[in-house]
């Protein structure tokens, strides 16, 4: 059954629990957001890239935006429609997050609307002026008191939840009534990715379930490899016409048939004497674009492989756990110590590297962490763990402005139409 196994490197992080506290707020008042105001080939692929390169290739601007449909399918949401220029932000206000340092928070959105959730497991959804539209709690007092940690999806009536208590259900997306419910036999540990009339997730198990989307009844379940190491981002899951693509926790990448789940190809990425670090890495969300899956970790490894094969078309080394963004030929990627990368996506050639931390002293850099990145049109906002956000002009690569949004550690940016919403350790605060 199995049609292509190749054997690479490692991504495989333990998955960890964290306890969010939270309450209902509103809006703040608007407040001013202060500011400050020809293609050539890097280095041989095993060499660690860590210096400028290739600094005078410019990009033409304004980018294209992508006009396909299948973005929240494939995580390949490409440059977006982001405001050039943010004057005021807002707040909504909740209990601080424990352990905000492991959480990776991600907001849901039904066209202007926005979906969170309070510390007891209440679903709310409030619309862009503040005000709760439903607010439902299906929790128990038992359960409640285990403050359950809320992840979501939706299509355009249905908004599927899972939890830290292995609970899965479904709620009407315009009133919040409950549709279905069941208790799986555990913790889902991945992204929730909808397909017309059924939905995937991956368990704790390491095991991918499609369920109906109609009353929640199992459709087909694959088991893979079993690891008492379980990884600290969520799993990432994309597809496309004919199969659904994941990865475990121990650093496989799979295809599937979509129908009946029979595994198409499997794509390890570790060798076995990696293993014990493996509680080490950080690796990206998978993305899906022209037939090929392109990732990356935090172990200077970012991967192309052909979605038809599960054949390596190239690796290179880039280190980093973000989501890398895809424009025509070229892929944006963000290395964790700072450093944007501009590659060819037929080759994994570099096209050039920019240090984003260039005006920050050394002793600055060491206490700096990134938290994700998005790329608009012109620029490309870049989260920091001091709370503030990097401006990045995309034309050349440099710095223009630098936004102080908090005093602590903030979210990757999220986009809904041209606005900007940041998750931070007390409240999500909305750019204008």
């Amino acid at each position: 059954m199995i049609k292509r196994i190749s054997l690479i490197l490692l991504i495989s992080v333990f998955f960890s629990n964290c306890s969010f506290d939270t309450k209902s707020g509103i809006w703040t008042n608007n407040e001013k957001i202060t500011r400050n105001d020809q293609i050539k080939v890097l280095f041989k692929k095993n060499k660690v890239i860590s210096k400028e390169f290739n600094q005078n290739f410019l990009i033409k601007t304004p980018l294209k935006i992508n006009k396909k449909n299948d973005s929240l399918i494939s995580n390949n949401f490409g440059p977006q429609i982001i405001k050039d220029s943010f004057d005021v932000k807002s707040k909504y206000n909740f209990s601080k997050i424990k352990y905000f340092e492991n959480f990776n928070p991600e907001l849901v959105f039904d066209k202007e609307n926005l979906i969170f959730f309070d510390k007891k497991g209440s679903v709310i959804k409030f619309n862009d002026t503040s005000k709760i539209l439903w607010k439902k709690n299906y929790y128990t007092k038992k359960e409640k008191k285990l403050l359950p940690i809320l992840n979501f999806s939706l299509n355009k009536n249905v908004l599927i939840v899972t939890d830290n208590l292995a609970k899965i259900y479904a709620l009407n997306l315009k009133s919040g009534e409950i549709l279905w419910t069941k208790i799986h036999t555990s913790v889902v540990i991945s992204e929730i990715k909808i397909d017309k009339d059924k939905f995937y997730v991956v368990d704790s198990e390491n095991d991918i379930n499609c369920f109906s989307l109609i009353d929640g009844k199992k459709i087909w379940t694959f088991k893979t490899d079993y690891d008492l190491i379980k990884s600290q981002k969520k799993l990432s899951i994309v597809y496309d016409d004919s199969k659904v693509y994941f990865n475990n926790s121990k650093g496989d990448i799979y295809a599937l048939d979509k129908i009946n789940g029979n595994l198409v190809w499997l794509t390890p990425t570790r060798t076995g004497t990696e293993s014990l670090k493996s509680f080490l890495i950080k690796s990206s969300k998978l993305v899906l674009d022209q037939g090929n899956l392109f990732f990356s970790n935090n172990n200077n490894t970012f991967f192309s492989l052909n979605s038809n094969t599960g054949f390596i078309n190239w690796i290179q080394n880039i280190n980093s756990e973000f989501k890398p963004i895809i424009f025509e030929n070229i892929i944006f990627s963000i290395s964790s110590d700072g450093y944007l990368f501009l590659v060819d996506k037929t080759n994994g050639n570099i096209i050039r590297v920019t240090d984003i931390f260039t005006n920050f002293s050394p002793k600055k850099i060491k206490k700096l962490s990134i938290s994700g990145f998005v790329v608009g049109l012109n620029k490309i906002y870049i989260s920091l763990s001091n709370g503030k956000i990097l401006e990045i002009n995309i034309s050349n690569g440099k710095l223009t402005n630098i936004l102080k949004i908090s005093r602590s550690k903030i979210s990757s940016p999220f986009i809904n139409s041209g606005k900007m919403f940041i998750v931070k350790n007390d409240g999500i605060i909305k750019l204008n």
